[in-house]
């Protein structure tokens, strides 16, 4: 199966609250284009402060996998999302997916808690690895997802070096250039550099923050309906519309604000003749309680 990555899940999640914002500021405010003077300003923080009071800290799971809806593979992509709606910061979790974790009592790689019990057994699972408590789910189906970087007219990328795997349909020529859908993906794939997959996270974060500003743009934005229907296409999740609609509400918020990013930390080991990663439970308990500290350091800017 070919591994589609993070980039894609979040992505799509930024959409959603893109799209949560789009509705609210220009289908159900009557003016798109207000004069916003301090009373407006006033009230729209005092409607912001209501939002982080009733949502809080919410925490959404991110599951990307390569299936039509409603079929269990296992998950590519596992990502716990967690945002602070008071400071509107956002923090994110990426799981490796061959992560040894235990699974109805026995180990097992984590991504396959989803193909044994679905959503369910998915939440329970990481919510014992981490030691938290899952508010929503989302997940992202990977079939189409090419047609979200086509539908903004593709995103400008330095290609830093030849790109060629036919094997996964990669081939990229090294230069400044206009990345379709598919080669975006291929771009965000490519294990071939001399950093690997540490390279290639550095790459998938670049695809995420070119695409999200291309999404935000003038002309991005005249792309919603088509955005919104891919979403409708390739997202399964329990968020109720009132709480895409509130997250929307801080959207613009949590995207001008620095995203805290953390990889479970670990070591990739042979063990009764598999290969899992091995997390380190220890440095991941120190980078969450940093990237805590750095959320807070990032508030009281």
């Amino acid at each position: 199966m070919k591994s589609k990555k993070t980039v894609f899940v979040l992505a799509i999640f930024l959409i959603g609250l893109v799209t949560g914002w789009w509705v609210y500021n220009y289908y159900l405010v009557l003016d798109p284009n207000p004069q916003t003077g301090q009373d407006e300003l006033s009230e729209e923080e005092r409607e912001k402060s209501e939002i982080a009071k009733q949502l809080g800290e919410y925490t959404v799971l991110l599951l990307g996998v390569d299936s039509p809806t409603g079929y269990r593979t296992r998950t590519d992509t596992i990502i716990l999302a967690t945002i602070d709606t008071e400071t509107r910061k956002a923090r994110l979790v990426s799981i490796p997916r061959d992560t040894r974790v235990k699974i109805k009592g026995g180990w097992d790689k984590i991504n396959a808690a989803y193909v044994y019990g679905g959503i369910d057994l998915a939440k329970e699972t990481v919510e014992d690895f981490l030691g938290i408590q899952i508010d929503r789910y989302a997940i992202v189906n990977f079939n189409s997802l090419v047609k979200l970087v086509d539908a903004v007219g593709g995103i400008e990328v330095d290609v830093p070096q030849r790109m060629y795997k036919p094997s996964e349909n990669i081939d990229l020529q090294p230069g400044l250039q206009t990345l379709d859908g598919a080669g975006a993906l291929a771009y965000s794939r490519y294990r071939g550099t001399a950093g690997g997959d540490l390279d290639r996270i550095q790459r998938q974060q670049e695809v995420i923050q070119l695409l999200v500003d291309k999404i935000i743009s003038v002309q991005g934005l005249k792309n919603l309906p088509e955005l919104v229907n891919l979403m409708q296409e390739n997202v399964e999740t329990d968020i109720p519309v009132r709480e895409i609609l509130a997250l929307g509400k801080l959207a613009s918020d949590i995207m001008a604000n620095e995203i805290v990013s953390v990889v479970v930390p670990g070591k990739n080991e042979k063990i009764d003749g598999l290969w899992y990663y091995e997390p380190d439970l220890a440095q991941l308990e120190e980078q969450l309680r940093a990237s805590t500290e750095q959320i807070h350091a990032l508030a009281s800017e």
